[in-house]
């Protein structure tokens, strides 16, 4: 989330008397790869997408990995409670995220 969103999300659950260093939580975040992972889920190629940041190829593709396996538990989620549409919405986050390089069984081709 945004700076913004954080704190307030902070706020919340310090508020619900969770046990969270509000502070710690906000700096906890890092919007550096956000861009480059919008630009993936909206069909960038790779090439491109390494071009909008200076982390390595293998941190990038575990993020884009990682980010698709938690829509799919998020869809799953869904699916549990009975929101249809919730789940559709995250499918469908979750297969843009699915394609080319970053999902190849093997780079080794």
């Amino acid at each position: 989330p945004t700076p913004k969103a954080a704190r307030l999300i902070a706020k919340v659950s310090v508020e619900a008397k969770l046990d969270l260093d509000a502070e710690e939580y906000v700096q906890s975040f890092n919007p550096d790869l956000m861009e480059a992972v919008y630009e993936w889920a909206t069909g960038a190629k790779f090439v491109e997408v390494m071009k909008l940041t200076d982390a390595f190829e293998g941190s990038v593709i575990r993020i884009i990995r990682r980010l698709e396996e938690l829509l799919r538990q998020l869809a799953s989620a869904s699916f549990v409670i009975g929101n249809k549409d919730l789940k559709q919405k995250f499918d469908e986050c979750a297969g843009r995220m699915r394609r080319d390089i970053v999902f190849a069984a093997s780079l080794y081709l």
